[in-house]
């Protein structure tokens, strides 16, 4: 097939990014991203083809001024070939019917709607983005690559719960796991730094963003997800609590009049690492005020640690030969000072971080020692272009919109 022109988009919790790129060479056009979405510190830092970074604020912008924003952005640095030939997206959750990559049509969208309860963050905006997108470029075909796709391979044991099995079979009460573009990138990236074949590719892939998931991969395939039905659930993140007795919310309700909606929304958008600092959920603000002496911001960043690491442990039972431990997402490529209080003891696991190379390291590379049994590195993510490959491979194939 001819080459492919794609706009990425990928809305996440706290940002909205975009990428242009040529297919299948990779050839980025330009990309950008809003950064602190919905805050006074909303910015668009846009990266055009000369590779010169533009940056705009946009203060309080919401996911349909960051869209139009990013479209004007990448229309102005896309030459003559605009509009694209195809739009991905990268969605949250599509239920249990859609979890492959496909042309979006009526059906994929109304079962995003079915499930948003499940999602609340992510597939609101991204609705939004797509309908934005129908609008504004009416004859693109849009491609939706659905964060639940990677964890298809995740046997019953990992992904059934301790439910009555009506559950599973009426309502689909199951674990789906997310951040699947980015483990599936580090899993691939991984393979080719080591020059092993993906089916003999085994690592524990952190993604450590405002949204949070480990990912244990064995023979190039997701075995278990610290993420479930919902991305609620695993580590603790920004603002949402991560795994807790679901007792509390009865318990919550009863002592404190509230209703169902209001402690769901208090532990979507109030829990998390906001929750237990009071201040924020953002980790570059917590590692600042930790550095101030504030105590409880101190406290948010020593849960996420352990739970992190909690993790790490239980995956390490179910790879029997493990090639790496993989850091990845804004604070996992960022945070020198995170990634070394999580790895610290890991050496019993044969886990030996390396100190300065840890603090040094910008970008790829890997902080371990020279005698590390398992290696460690940090690989920043390219969910864009995960999702831009699928574009091109299903319009490729002459793919239709799924039944």
């Amino acid at each position: 097939m001819k080459s492919l022109r794609v706009l990425a988009l990928n809305c996440g919790g706290a940002t909205f990014k975009y990428k242009v790129l040529d297919m299948p060479a990779e050839e980025p056009v330009c990309s950008g991203v809003v950064d602190r979405l919905g805050t006074p510190q909303a910015v668009l830092r846009h990266r055009g083809h000369s590779g010169e970074l533009a940056e705009r604020g946009c203060p309080e912008a919401d996911y349909e001024g960051a869209l139009a924003l990013a479209l004007r952005s990448a229309a102005a640095d896309s030459d003559d070939r605009w509009p694209p030939e195809a739009i991905a997206h990268k969605l949250a959750h599509g239920g249990v019917r859609f979890r492959d990559s496909c042309l979006i049509n009526e059906a994929v969208k109304e079962a995003m709607r079915r499930v948003t309860d499940l999602v609340p963050l992510h597939n609101p905006p991204s609705l939004r983005a797509v309908e934005i997108c129908e609008t504004l470029l009416p004859n693109v075909p849009q491609v939706g690559v659905f964060e639940t796709g990677f964890h298809t391979t995740l046997p019953p044991e990992a992904y059934l719960y301790g439910v009555p099995y009506e559950w599973y079979e009426e309502y689909g009460v199951r674990k789906f796991g997310f951040h699947s573009c980015s483990h599936r990138y580090v899993t691939e990236r991984l393979a080719r730094l080591l020059g092993l074949p993906l089916g003999e590719t085994s690592l524990i892939s952190c993604h450590l963003g405002s949204g949070t998931s480990v990912c244990a991969v064995r023979n190039g395939q997701s075995v278990d997800i610290s993420s479930g039905l919902t991305p609620q659930s695993g580590t603790i993140m920004s603002t949402r609590p991560g795994d807790f007795d679901p007792a509390l919310v009865p318990y919550v309700m009863a002592r404190g009049g509230l209703s169902l909606d209001e402690v769901m929304e208090a532990l979507v958008r109030r829990g998390g690492l906001l929750g237990i600092s009071g201040t924020s959920g953002d980790v570059r603000d917590l590692e600042a005020q930790a550095a101030r002496g504030d105590k409880r911001a101190r406290l948010a960043l020593r849960v996420f640690v352990y739970q992190v690491r909690k993790y790490i442990g239980q995956f390490l039972i179910l790879l029997p030969r493990l090639r790496a431990l993989v850091f990845t997402g804004g604070i996992g490529e960022n945070s020198a000072s995170l990634r070394g209080e999580i790895c610290a003891g890991l050496e019993r696991f044969d886990i030996v971080l390396d100190a300065a190379r840890n603090r040094a390291l910008q970008g790829e590379g890997v902080i371990s020692t020279d005698d590390s049994p398992v290696p460690v590195w940090v690989i920043p993510t390219d969910e864009e272009v995960v999702v831009a490959r699928e574009a091109y491979r299903l319009l490729g194939k002459e793919c239709r919109p799924c039944p």
